[in-house]
């Protein structure tokens, strides 16, 4: 007998769902699915840390902005970093083989 999907929400979707209240509706059907809100509570921690995204609050509403510049440096240095540890990777498998 086939198992029922719960259309109960877990907590990470209900904190995407209200993260993302005032955003377009697409927006939020994404960020509060099953994946999107995992990866939305992944990510949005780890672009503030790194300075890609600001929030500030004015007369206590939250503004955000995306600093296009950092996004691009952090870009990069993800690119060489993935570089850099495929390239071990490599050289691992290789002197495994020898």
């Amino acid at each position: 007998m086939a198992r029922r999907k719960s259309k109960k929400k877990t907590y990470s979707q209900q904190v995407a769902g209200l993260a993302t209240m005032g955003m377009p509706s697409p927006v939020q059907k994404v960020a509060s699915s099953k994946w999107g809100s995992r990866l939305l509570l992944l990510l949005v921690p780890i672009l503030l840390a790194t300075g890609v995204i600001t929030i500030s609050f004015n007369g206590g509403m939250p503004s955000v902005f995306v600093n296009k510049e950092r996004a691009a440096v952090v870009g990069q240095e993800l690119k060489q970093n993935a570089m850099r540890a495929a390239e071990t990777v490599r050289q691992e498998e290789n002197n495994r083989w020898r």
